[in-house]
């Protein structure tokens, strides 16, 4: 339950009424399913970097240079070193 807000009491105004449960009276089979952004069905991959790491505008340089967003270069990235792992397995390295 909600605290009552002292603001609205001293306004002579009453708590805002809470909302009726009707998902707990619905059957699980009645539930709608839960509904999500855009990036519904992604899993997120990413890092933290120092604010001085060259590395940062690098990034900054390549996705202006590529026209391509963060998630584009991150991908790009793996696959162009998964090329280079299989290679060096492929060759025995």
């Amino acid at each position: 339950m909600k605290k009552p807000n002292p603001l609205l009491a001293a306004m002579g105004k009453g708590a805002e009424p809470e909302p009726v449960a009707i998902e707990a009276e619905m059957s699980v089979a009645e539930k709608p399913e839960k509904v999500t952004g855009k990036r519904a069905g992604q899993k997120h991959l990413g890092a933290y970097f120092d604010k001085g790491d060259p590395l940062l505008e690098r990034v900054a340089i390549l996705r202006a240079r590529l026209d391509m967003t963060n998630s584009e270069l991150i991908e790009h990235a793996l696959n162009e070193l998964w090329k280079r792992h299989e290679a060096g397995r492929a060759f025995g390295e």
